[in-house]
Formats: structure tokens, sequence, C-alpha cells
């Protein structure tokens, strides 16, 4: 059972806007949808919106991958992308900053080949892939 959080809310001022989204895709970048076993308000990271926290039970061989981004002054976008396997542990991390994505310890190549698969579905604009550390 993994804990995933699914945010959308924005300061007072409306400067700084935050998002949290998951999905849950196997190695051949095939997206499921899966029905969360439970699902519970949390406190947004700003005033207005809301947040929840799901449970959910990510099948053997797929992967859950976690987005969070958040838009400062200038519409400058940055956030991070957080791969777990089916048992919770984390697999991958990449920072998303000034249109660059960086991997920072990645356990193999196929795991980056599924979130660059997740950015080019979602659009995400991207100059550059650079990986700083493989185990």
């Amino acid at each position: 059972m993994l804990r995933l959080r699914v945010e959308k809310s924005r300061s007072r001022s409306g400067k700084h806007a935050f998002r949290s989204f998951y999905f849950i895709m196997d190695r051949n970048c095939n997206k499921i949808e899966v029905t969360p076993k439970s699902t519970r308000a949390v406190k947004p990271l700003y005033m207005r919106g809301e947040a929840y926290e799901h449970e959910v039970l990510v099948p053997e061989g797929y992967f859950a991958i976690e987005l969070r981004f958040v838009k400062c002054l200038r519409g400058r976008v940055k956030g991070e992308i957080i791969v777990y396997d089916f048992k919770g542990g984390i697999l991958c991390r990449a920072v998303y900053r000034k249109l660059k994505i960086r991997f920072l310890g990645c356990m193999d190549k196929s795991v980056i080949n599924v979130i660059t698969c997740i950015v080019s579905q979602l659009r995400i604009p991207v100059k550059r892939y650079a990986v700083i550390k493989i185990r």
C-alpha cells in the first residue's frame, strides 16, 4: 500500500501554486487506472485549494510515479518526480528546474525511460536531460 498525494492549491495572493498527482505505469509506458482503497483529506501546502492522500495498491510489475510541481514568481515552474516500485521503495528521483530534468540515484535505464515517456505524454517542456548518478 502506497500513500500518494493529490493536491491543487494556490497562495492567497495567487503568485504561487502547487500541483501534485500520480500515475501507475509499467515498463512499456502503459498507464492503468487504479481506484484508491481509501481517500483522506489533508491540509494543502497553500491556503486556497484542496489536498487528498490516497492509499493505492500497485500491482506487481508496475511503477507509481508521483509528480510535484510548484509555480513561483514570474511563472517559473520547478518540481520533482519520484518513482516507486510496487512495494513502496523509491527507485528514482528526478528534479525539474529551468526546463531541465536531472535524474538522481536511478536504479536502471528502464526507470529513466518511464520518466521521459510520462514527461512527453504530459507535454512538459524540457530542454535537456541529465543523469547525475546511477546506482
